[in-house]
């Protein structure tokens, strides 16, 4: 059916830089972005996308339908990886703030969050 979605779904962050946001996750995870378009970088997995926005260009489309409180669209994303401290230690030494250290949870997962450059909350 022609309504039906794709197999691909897009997870976007709005961002301030969208170069300095590409070069962080690119940096980061190590991979390099599928797309990259000024305005617009992504990253795919497969199925699995990360899209980075400019935040400006979204605000400016969807103004009328952000809440007027915030003035801002933001994101949390998960990733899993095999070693989420690995991964961390990269991610502080591209900037990230540090929101929780690795952690072994009570459902047998290891796990660890930070901020990106534009504040988004990324736990691996």
């Amino acid at each position: 059916m022609a309504d039906t979605p794709s197999a691909r779904a897009v997870t976007m962050l709005y961002v301030a830089d969208v170069a300095r946001a590409r070069d962080f996750y690119r940096d980061v995870l190590g991979r390099e972005p599928t797309m990259d378009a000024g305005s617009y970088a992504e990253f795919a997995w497969g199925n699995v996308v990360l899209g980075l926005r400019a935040r400006d260009n979204a605000l400016r489309q969807f103004a009328e339908r952000v809440a007027p409180s915030s003035g801002r669209v933001d994101q949390q994303i998960t990733v899993e990886v095999d070693d989420p401290d690995a991964l961390l230690a990269r991610a502080r030494a591209h900037g990230a703030e540090l929101v929780q250290p690795p952690t072994d949870q009570p459902w047998g997962m290891r796990s660890a969050a930070f901020l990106d450059p534009d504040g988004h909350l990324v736990e691996v």
